[in-house]
């Protein structure tokens, strides 16, 4: 956050006062002190903190209204741990945990038994813990929990599937041979001390696990676990509809068991970086266009000073993107786009904060100049003792976030706070965050200070670097120079203006009054402006009562995607809108209030979400400087010049994502190729650019929704806030979307060139129709596959890292996909396999288990949403398909109902056997092509497009 030194005698006061207040108000006293956590005023769930008698510390969550029930379960012990040259043995673990334990020995019993119940699973490696996860229908959880706790009580690691996970592991690092991220990583690891653990390969490979003459895999993978899986590094949470008192007896029968090994976490006391090798440059060579530039730091572990939060206050000043920050001045110079700073990587004995630097291909010939910059808003940083009305500012924000915290998603918070249990005091547990109550200038003032030119490692990353070495697991060209190469004055030296501190932040809620609920308020979004080109919808939040409220407009016209021109031209008008009132909304994303400018199929839309207090005045300004726009030619050709780079760039995109927006291309409007794109946003200047944003106004209908935290005048407000950019005349109504029609019997292939020696195959299965009934078909069969394709197709024949089986409707024509890369085995060879699982499918499934797939399907469709936010999504993607009942999942549910195992079986074999539409997607790999009898053959999207029927989905006008 930048703030005008100027300003702070003006708002000191008010935030102080505000700040008391939330603060007051976010720690009530809990009912009961020695074991539940300070809980936010607007969470409803009941907490409660126990250590089992073996010392692992569990939090239960208990919420009576929970569709879905979740647990998780931390580990602190990661890659860091790995045995010296045992590369990926941590994550190879966690791997193999769900593969069967002595009580549920069958290796698809877990992943089974959640799937059939509405569940998911899955876990996380990282450097200094291994994140294990689940969520399941809510009656099912002592199930579900049962199977989950043997993973830690009595695995199997059946020498069979040891064997077998290996190659997945493989298949994994294969993946990621072309991602840039992953490749970053693999340099920074080679340039850093090879005595700091993170030094280490942490993904793994055939090779790094290969069975050696003194101990096989089974062996080492066996002494790990026994060496680092213990109670008392672990951390669990278990959230369910129970009351405390069963959930704990459940924690109690089942997690007892975990054995307790006494494990001494040691700090590591190597440093990152060899203090002799800093300065440091490194230059890498990306697969893609990646330009960057990286500035890392090695500071102390601040984290157990998380009242004080001293890097969170250094990172939000250097990542700030308003005026007299960092990157506007970056920008003023031509030399970025954006700019983002945190701590990524942290580790018992430091942290690497990092500054990263999105770079125009002026800033990589230019990265001096670019250092330049980091280097003196640093020294400005210095030149003064930390600011503690600054420090009031932010903490006064995350005050609010707690004191309004909302629900989220039952799996993803479980998993958040068992890993959290690791860092903060019991009663802290769920503030911890949010709190910054104890300004601290010194510990600020040395964290800024570990952020000096003379220890900083620096690493530029771009196509036209020159290099002379390649990294040695992912093959990456790179070079590094040390401090006796480097001329480090010319990184400090040259003049720098407009750099300042930023000004007090005026976005920030101070009326966080609640709006009485009107008796009239309708139970669902009510049309209440409805005009030849504006319709605006509103409803109050009455199901979700914070102060916050959801503003979305879409500015629907014919001209944002019949053409890729259209197309090219929309993506570069937002983008220039965004960049041109960035300094302005950056102070209200920070104060809780989202902004966002976005072309899609039907038009162009504004967001606006967040504290709703200060929205109108937002909306307000944001629509005055989007009319009054003039484009900067310099900053026209940047933003351009971006596109292009970005649309070149899919070259180091996963292989899988390239495919299926072949595919997306090849079946529905408004999806165009990248070199098309390209060729549109080359022929684009200023002047046609403007006349492009003058046609597209003059052709707009607006659409809005309001919702929230509102009264009903607001809609008429938000209508002649919204009068500025309408013009004269009736507007045009949008286009409606086609998507290709696949006849019954239809047998296509689409063939794709992409850059990996993987084979990926998506498989497109079209279904019959459009009705409910046609949708719920496809997604039940969905739900039924799912589990057994992944079972199947990855664990038992090893086929590849990416399994999967999943519903694919495009707009409202439902579709089954199926989707596997692989590295070991050609696309004929997975097609076939995916071929056999569709006929073993039809064989295996008994009805006992379709009941427990359909009543699975049912509940995940009627699962109600958990925040305003979601609530808001759903009304806004109903009107965005003309669904004004907004009863579509009633509808899909009763769909889903009415199906019988017999109808579903006559229904599946029509659709996926006998009579299939299908159209098969691949890109051959190093395997080669495969020899397919009977298909017609593609060779691009638009030629499979070319000529064929398409279903045009019934979008009523406005």
């Amino acid at each position: 956050m930048q703030i005008r030194i100027t300003a702070k005698r003006a708002v000191q006061g008010s935030l102080s006062a505000l700040f008391g207040l939330l603060v007051a108000c976010a720690s009530p006293e809990p009912s009961s002190p020695s074991n539940s956590p300070v809980q936010s005023p607007n969470d409803r769930f009941a907490y409660r903190l126990i250590t089992l008698d073996n010392g692992l510390e569990t939090l239960l969550v208990s919420n009576p209204d929970t569709p879905k029930a979740a647990a998780s379960l931390d580990v602190q012990v990661g890659h860091g741990d790995n045995p010296a040259g045992r590369g990926g043995l941590a994550h190879f673990l966690e791997h193999m945990l769900f593969l069967g334990t002595e009580k549920y020995p069958d290796a698809a019993e877990y992943e089974q038994y959640v799937t059939e119940h509405g569940g998911s699973r899955n876990a996380y490696t990282s450097f200094e813990h291994t994140n294990y996860f689940f969520d399941i229908d809510a009656e099912h959880l002592p199930g579900a929990l049962d199977r989950f706790a043997q993973f830690f009580v009595s695995p199997n690691f059946d020498a069979a599937y040891v064997e077998r996970e290996r190659n997945a592991v493989e298949a994994e690092y294969q993946m990621g041979l072309k991602s840039d991220s992953r490749r970053g990583l693999d340099v920074l690891q080679q340039s850093m001390n090879p005595s700091h653990p993170f030094s280490q390969f942490a993904v793994g490979s055939l090779e790094s696990l290969a069975d050696r003459p003194d101990a096989s895999v089974r062996e080492d993978l066996l002494k790990f676990y026994d060496k680092h899986y213990s109670a008392d590094v672990m951390r669990l949470v278990i959230l369910g509809r129970e009351p405390l008192d069963t959930l704990e007896d459940m924690a109690t029968e089942m997690f007892s068991a975990v054995p307790n090994r006494g494990v001494e976490l040691e700090q590591i006391n190597e440093p990152l970086f060899v203090d002799a090798k800093l300065p440091m440059l490194v230059k890498v060579k990306p697969q893609g266009t990646l330009r960057q530039l990286e500035v890392n730091f090695q500071t102390p572990d601040y984290r157990a000073d998380y009242r004080v939060k001293p890097m969170t206050y250094v990172s939000n000043l250097l990542g700030h993107e308003g005026e007299g920050s960092l990157l506007s001045m970056l920008k003023r110079e031509g030399l970025a786009d954006g700019l983002s700073s945190g701590t990524g990587l942290s580790w018992r004995g430091g942290v690497l904060l990092s500054l990263t630097i999105s770079l125009t291909e002026q800033g990589v010939a230019e990265y001096e100049r670019v250092l330049q910059g980091v280097f003196a808003y640093l020294e400005l940083l210095r030149s003064q003792d930390p600011m503690e009305w600054l420090y009031q500012e932010q903490a006064a924000v995350a005050a609010l976030g707690f004191r309004f915290r909302e629900s989220s998603e039952p799996m993803g918070y479980v998993s958040r706070l068992s890993n959290a249990m690791h860092y903060y005091e019991p009663d802290d547990v769920l503030q911890g965050p949010y709190l910054m109550t104890d300004f601290n200038a010194s510990m600020i003032k040395g964290a800024i200070g570990a952020l000096n030119p003379d220890m900083a490692q620096v690493v530029l990353t771009a196509p036209e670097v020159s290099t002379d070495r390649i990294s040695p697991y992912y093959g990456v060209p790179y070079s590094t120079l040390g401090p006796e190469a480097l001329m480090l004055s010319r990184w400090k030296a040259g003049d720098v203006d407009g750099l300042h501190f930023p000004a007090a932040n005026p976005f920030i809620a101070e009326n966080v009054e609640l709006v009485a609920i009107a008796d009239d308020n309708p139970a669902q979004p009510e049309l209440l402006i409805d005009e030849p080109r504006k319709r605006l919808w509103f409803r109050q939040g009455e199901d979700f009562r914070v102060p916050k409220g959801a503003m979305y407009v879409s500015f629907r016209s014919p001209l944002v995607a019949a053409s890729a021109e259209q197309k090219a031209a929309s993506a570069l008008y937002t983008r220039m809108v965004n960049d041109a009132v960035r300094e302005y909304t950056y102070p209200t994303l920070l104060a809780g209030v989202g902004f966002n400018f976005y072309s899609h199929g039907q038009g162009i839309s504004m967001r606006v979400s967040g504290y709703n207090e200060k929205q109108f005045a937002l909306v307000e300004e944001l629509l005055t400087k989007i009319w009054e726009q003039e484009f900067d030619p310099a900053r026209f050709e940047r933003i351009r010049r971006s596109l292009v780079l970005g649309l070149q760039n899919t070259v180091a995109r996963r292989p899988t994502s390239q495919l299926i927006d072949d595919l997306r291309r090849a079946l529905s409007t408004g999806s165009y190729d990248e070199e098309d794109l390209i060729a549109a946003l080359e022929k684009l200047d200023v002047e046609a650019l403007d006349a492009y944003r003058d046609e597209f106004w003059e052709s707009v209908k607006i659409e809005g929704l309001l919702y929230g935290n509102y009264v009903r005048s607001d809609v008429q407000t938000m209508s002649e806030t919204l009068d500025v950019l309408l013009q004269t005349g009736a507007g045009a109504p949008a286009l409606a979307p086609e998507v290709l029609r696949i006849a019954e019997g239809d047998d296509l292939e689409l063939r794709a060139q992409i850059q990996h020696n993987d084979a990926v195959v998506a498989w497109y299965l079209q279904g019959e129709g459009q009705t409910w009934r046609d949708r719920a078909m496809v997604s039940l069969t969905a739900q039924i596959t799912e589990s057994g394709f992944f079972q199947q197709l990855r664990t038992e024949q090893q086929l590849g890292y990416i399994v999967s089986s999943f519903a694919w409707p495009q707009y409202d024509v439902p579709a089954l996909m199926l989707l596997i890369q692989s590295p070991s085995h050609s696309a004929e060879h997975v097609y076939g396999a995916m071929q056999q699982f569709l006929l073993d499918t039809a064989k295996d499934i008994t009805e006992e288990q379709f009941d427990r797939h359909r009543q699975a399907l049912i509940n995940a469709t009627l699962k109600p949403q958990e925040n305003l936010g979601q609530r808001a999504e759903f009304y806004w993607q109903s009107l965005a398909t003309r669904e004004w009942d907004f009863d579509s999942p009633q509808q899909m549910a009763a769909a889903i109902e009415s199906i019988s195992y017999a109808d579903w079986q006559q229904a599946y074999r029509r659709m996926f056997l006998e009579d299939r539409r299908s159209l098969l997607a691949l890109t051959p790999g190093a395997k080669g092509l495969p020899s397919k009898d009977g298909a017609e053959v593609f060779e691009s999207p638009e030629a499979l497009r070319e000529g064929r029927e398409t279903l045009i989905i019934d979008l009523a006008p406005l």
